[in-house]
């Protein structure tokens, strides 16, 4: 258990399906944001009878940009990143992301795509596992935590 067994006392707002597990989606008033919990892993769940917080959140709310950007549900700070991309892997991208995004051209084999992501060790591990069909132009604190990644399974092996 996280926080020492403490009890999470959040709002919930939606219930969504992610590579085969139920997340809750929930307003945690505490922290003032939006949270997520896998459903199989909760424990001692209660309702309580209080009013709901965070409907001003959850009227915008985008659920499905929400489980795009948090790859494996794995959360992290949200950042804009730049990707260069082999037209090979465009598709890749574009089933993760979805047809939304802009794809600008560069060359006849490259094109540009700005994302929107929950900064992870799963984004990186994704974009590494595109191998050299995919590049991060930036920001540039994204590329050194990539690079350095690589370089600590590299020294492993």
């Amino acid at each position: 258990l996280r926080k020492n067994g403490e009890f999470y006392r959040v709002s919930p707002w939606a219930l969504t399906w992610d590579d085969e597990n139920y997340y809750l989606i929930a307003y945690d008033s505490e922290e003032q944001m939006v949270k997520h919990f896998r459903v199989d892993k909760m424990v001692k769940v209660h309702i309580i009878e209080e009013s709901r917080d965070g409907k001003e959140v959850f009227d915008t709310f985008d659920i499905t940009a929400y489980v795009k950007k948090n790859f494996g549900m794995f959360g992290g700070d949200e950042q804009d990143v730049k990707l260069r991309v082999n037209e090979k892997s465009i598709g890749v991208v574009l089933d993760h992301f979805g047809k939304d995004i802009m794809v600008v051209p560069v060359d006849d084999q490259h094109c540009n795509v700005n994302l929107k992501v929950a900064l992870s060790d799963q984004f990186l591990g994704w974009v590494f596992a595109l191998g050299d069909d995919v590049e991060i132009l930036g920001p540039e604190d994204v590329r050194v935590r990539l690079k350095e990644m690589a370089t600590k399974i590299a020294e492993r092996y």
